[in-house]
This record gives structure tokens, sequence and C-alpha cells, in this order.
């Protein structure tokens, strides 16, 4: 298994590496969801908090102004939990806030770059063939998904675990694993190597 510790260094004109967004060991990372979420997200961020190490604010639905506003009011609760918080798809956002972890869509990354003032980039990888893509283009960590049939996506096709390993076998970053989530998949997803699991409704419905 790579951890998020062991990634690669910055290159020259980066930002030093500070503490990475989550654990080395098992990382459990949450995906927001506000609509669906049964509370408010600071208060769900305090309710999940012995379960996650990090928390990825998505809300790709809000203008740069009202994501900030939501993004500060995780982070605060975020803080008081013990949490990292990763920015998605906003990295202005991340540098106006003094964050060090952002998430971006692999054709994001690949069309902008990896962002300037950033320790630390994430991104989407959909193919086994995409991984050497997302790796040149910056990233740092790679979600691979959906592995199991998403209860968000109900039409989204599962990849099973033998995708799963194919993108492990084609990485050298740390990769996580993304979709249809409960506590035997995650089982199953430690199994490969991978470095962690990401959920979104099964911690946004807790």
């Amino acid at each position: 298994m790579t951890s998020i510790a062991a990634t690669a260094t910055c290159q020259l004109g980066e930002p030093a590496r500070s503490d990475p967004p989550f654990a080395s060991g098992f990382a459990r990372v949450a995906l927001t969801d506000r609509v669906h979420c049964a509370r408010p997200l600071p208060e769900q961020v305090l309710r999940i908090a012995g379960r996650i190490d990090a928390i990825v604010v998505r809300e790709r639905d809000l203008d740069d102004d009202a994501y900030e506003r939501l993004a500060r009011a995780v982070a605060a609760a975020c803080d008081e939990a013990g949490v990292a918080l990763i920015v998605h798809g906003r990295p202005a956002v991340a540098r106006r806030m003094g964050l060090n972890a952002v998430h971006l869509p692999l054709p994001q990354l690949v069309e902008q770059g990896r962002p300037a003032g950033i320790a630390w980039v994430g991104t989407n990888v959909h193919e086994p063939d995409e991984v050497e893509l997302a790796q040149r283009s910056g990233a740092d960590y790679l979600m691979a998904s959906p592995i199991f049939k998403p209860s968000c996506k109900p039409l989204a096709a599962a990849r099973g675990l033998e995708f799963l390993e194919r993108v492990l076998a084609c990485a050298r970053l740390p990769v996580l694993a993304l979709g249809g989530i409960d506590d035997a998949a995650e089982r199953a997803v430690r199994s490969t190597g991978a470095a962690g699991a990401c959920r979104m409704s099964g911690y946004m419905l807790l």
C-alpha cells in the first residue's frame, strides 16, 4: 500500500509539504452532500468526526461565494473535530482559506495544471488508463470510482474490486476507493492494499 505520506516530494516552486490531508494508514474520507444530509454540514462533521480522517466539501452547484461561506463553516467544525478539510474544484477558495489540499476532477487538473500554492492535490480516475495521465498532471492521490454501485447514482455501473486492483497496479500514488462503500465493502477494499475508502451517503445520512 502506498500511503499519503509516501507521495513524491514537491517540485521546485511548489509549496513545502505540510501535513497530509489524511492519515498515512487506511484513510476514511467523507464527501459532502448538503441536499440529502440529515442536518447542516457543520453539525454532521461533528457527528461523524470519530469515523473520518478528512472531508471533501463537494457541493458543485454552489457559486464561489456561497461555496466559500459553506466551506468556512465546515472548516470551523473540522478544526473543532480534528478532521482535515479538502476543497473540491476551487483552488482559489482553498488559498483564501489558507488550506493545503484540493481535489480536482481530472479534466480540470489536466486543463489548468497543478494549482499554485497548494501542497496536496487529488483527482478522480474512472479507467486504469487515466492513472498515468493523473500522475503526469501532478496528482498526489487518486480516487478510483465507482467500485461498488453508489446509492446516489443508481444507474452507474459498479466496476468492482478487479477494477480497483488494476488501478492499484498502475499507480505510483495512494489510491482511495469511492462508490457504494459500506462497512463490508470497506473491508474488501482494505484487502486490496488501497490507501483508503470514501463515502458520501454512508456518512451524510448517519
